[in-house]
């Protein structure tokens, strides 16, 4: 029998006052509404029931409880016989938080002390203890003689509460498990009495169907999801169901909202939301859409594909490389030679800066092992980013991921190894801890020369023939000796173990090809690969322009209309229409103004591009304009940048190259002089110096 302490005072007192009591008498007696016993009441119905007992309400006599007397001493017993649970002091006040909550009115001291097998006064203290919690969700927590203790709040701020609640405090495994043991149609595993009640705040069922539906979606995401993030979703969302359930509404900015609508993510949250309202066959409001909108802008986990024109924020990349060159100064060591670490900081910062300008919090469960394994590094990445983002309250979660990148690097850096065997590297933790955790492998293991890092969900479907080991931070549905189960920073007796595994598979595997063919097809690539970098560096040089623009009583659009009319002429662009499009829409997605140097940077990757081209304009009257920190500026420089859909890597590489140029501080007083020459031998000298620096700082 699975009671609460306030349901078993209810039933005592009946099985006491056999020849009926009140409804008012009962509230009295326990301190709680006469609304709350009729709840009560209702639910311990079904109980009666099973036991063959009634619950009889008569007018002028009250409430009792009907039936033979021997399952009355069933029921009796059962009451006495119910363990009641004993919880520690931090269990104690997670299951208090769990309960205000979800209360719909006051709850009263007495009620908790019973159900958490404690003292009035040792809640009241938990109570004052917890306050300060509290107060970080804008909620506040009404304690009054007479009449209990609840939480006041926006629905929006317990939301929020609920979900930290969760994400902190749940093992993140036990929801992998719980998600994993669906997929595979295993029997539900086992929890502790405080992670099912976390889990409470959701029903498992809801989770499911949403992990579900979200899995139908996944390729419809604009980038993939880390784990955890893809976990979080799902949380997101049954607590939304949960809530909308019980009839509390969120609060949404609509002109906010107007500004999302124009995201891809905003389409995304759309489908996500159309496909929850067929499935639970709930009315899910518009403002839904637009928390889910913001849960995927703040979880992006770029791939690390050839795309760092299509989303780099100028003076986000310089900022990156501020970050990077003051890590370089206090460590003495190069990274800025490292494309992996280029790439996984942007993908990193860009989204973690949407989420601590939101105050959307981010859990990092291996921040306490990063502080103490890496605690130099730490404070080193901390300072380089209290210097650059000044903005910013940027807390030790974020911090942690940004470690954990540049310790993936710095382990790359180290490491020499042999290319023989060939790893599955499984992470819940997202890119970040499975970058380090390869790294670390490579470093450990020279034999094992190749990492690949994939979700837990697609272990199943790679083939054997792809690996020969596999490495995993989480628990596998596959048998326990088919994989290595590691710690994310890779402890001694994970070393161990991997040794062991290794050993066990016998002679390393012999690369077919000798190491002269190898050779020789490693110089012939990397000529081809300088080849590509000055063959584009070439073009975009010579094809170069600068033109002046009468834009009075003109807008942006007519602007664009003109420009795109030549490029078409000129036969830079196929399709004036849908550039311009284009270009208005990656408008609208996020600021192009560079305030300093008073101009607005329209860059596109796109099919409808013949061949890339760096023109610049000058405008007779200047516009105002979105900056890049989403504030707004006057610009009378418009430089258009723009690459075909299947330009190589090395191409844009050098438009991204072009891209950064345009914070350096030389800039300025060469865009002032508005001299075409000058203006195009300042490109021209930074390519060479980049293309130079290319070729001197690969191994030969």
């Amino acid at each position: 029998m699975n009671i609460t302490s306030r349901q078993r005072m209810i039933l005592t007192i009946l099985l006491t006052e056999s020849q009926g009591i009140t409804v008012n008498e009962i509230a009295e007696r326990i301190e709680v509404s006469t609304r709350t016993i009729h709840r009560e009441l209702n639910d311990l119905e079904d109980l009666l029931a099973a036991h063959q007992l009634q619950l009889v309400k008569k007018a002028g006599i009250g409430i009792f409880i009907e039936g033979d007397s021997k399952q009355k001493e069933v029921v009796r017993s059962l009451l006495y016989s119910q363990r009641v649970a004993e919880y520690s002091a931090k269990e104690r006040k997670l299951l208090i938080l769990c309960q205000l909550l979800e209360a719909k009115e006051p709850i009263k001291l007495i009620a908790m002390a019973h159900d958490f097998k404690a003292t009035i006064s040792t809640i009241s203290n938990d109570l004052d203890e917890l306050e300060a919690w509290i107060r970080t969700y804008d909620l506040t927590l009404i304690r009054k003689r007479g009449y209990g203790v609840e939480l006041y709040g926006t629905e929006n701020a317990i939301r929020k509460a609920m979900s930290t609640l969760i994400s902190e405090n749940l093992d993140e495994f036990d929801l992998l498990g719980i998600l994993r043991d669906n997929i595979y149609e295993k029997p539900s595993r086992h929890i502790s009495t405080v992670s099912e009640r976390l889990l409470g705040l959701i029903e498992k069922e809801k989770l499911i169907i949403i992990e579900n539906s979200l899995r139908d979606l996944k390729n419809d995401l604009p980038y993939p999801l880390a784990d955890s993030s893809f976990i979080g979703l799902a949380i997101h969302l049954a607590l939304a169901i949960e809530r909308i359930e019980k009839g509390e509404k969120i609060g949404f900015d609509e002109a906010y909202l107007k500004e999302l609508e124009r995201t891809p993510e905003f389409q995304i949250s759309e489908k996500i939301v159309q496909t929850l309202r067929n499935r639970f066959q709930l009315d899910i409001p518009v403002a839904e859409i637009g928390y889910i909108t913001m849960h995927l802008r703040g979880a992006k986990l770029r791939s690390a594909h050839d795309d760092y024109f299509e989303f780099k924020n100028v003076e986000l990349a310089l900022q990156v490389n501020k970050l990077i060159s003051f890590c370089e100064d206090k460590l003495d060591v190069v990274l800025n030679e490292d494309p992996t670490l280029i790439q996984g900081l942007l993908a990193h910062i860009e989204p973690a800066i949407f989420r601590i300008q939101k105050n959307m919090k981010i859990r990092n469960p291996l921040l306490d092992e990063i502080k103490s394994r890496y605690n130099h590094l730490f404070q080193i990445v901390k300072a380089a980013v209290d210097a650059i983002f000044t903005e910013l309250s940027v807390p030790d979660e974020e911090i942690g991921y940004l470690v954990m990148h540049i310790g993936a690097s710095l382990e790359r850096s180290r490491s020499e190894c042999r290319k023989q065997y060939h790893a599955l590297v499984v992470c819940a933790s997202g890119i970040g801890s499975s970058k380090i955790l390869a790294s670390r492998i490579k470093k450990e293991f020279p034999d094992i020369g190749s990492t690949k890092n994939i979700s837990m969900f697609d272990v199943e479907k790679t083939p054997k023939s792809e690996y020969d080991i596999i490495i995993s931070t989480v628990h596998l549905s596959i048998p326990s000796q088919e994989y290595i189960l590691v710690s994310p920073l890779l402890t001694r007796d994970d070393v161990k173990h991997i040794t062991l595994y290794l050993e066990s598979l016998g002679d390393c595997k012999q690369n077919a090809k000798s190491n002269s063919s190898l050779q020789e097809d490693d110089f012939l690539g990397t000529l081809r690969m300088y080849q590509s970098y000055i063959s584009h560096s070439i073009e975009i040089i010579e094809n170069f322009a600068c033109h002046s623009i009468n834009n009075h009583n003109m807008n942006i659009e007519d602007i664009l209309g003109l420009i795109c009319e030549k490029f078409e002429r000129n036969h830079i662009i196929s399709n004036k229409q849908e550039l311009i499009k284009n270009l208005l829409e990656r408008e609208k997605l996020g600021g192009l103004g560079i305030s300093n140097i008073q101009l607005a940077l329209f860059h596109s990757r796109n099919k409808d591009v013949l061949k890339p081209a760096l023109i610049l304009y000058f405008l007779e009257k200047p516009i105002i304009i979105k900056s890049m920190d989403n504030k707004f500026t006057n610009v009378d420089k418009l430089l258009l940048l723009l690459a075909p859909a299947n330009i190589s890597r090395e191409g844009l590489e050098i438009l991204s190259e072009i891209s950064s140029l345009l914070v350096e501080e030389e800039i300025i007083a060469v865009l002032a002089a508005k001299e075409a020459e000058g203006i195009r031998s300042f490109f021209l000298k930074n390519l060479y110096a980049y293309i130079i620096k290319k070729i001197k700082g690969r191994d030969m």
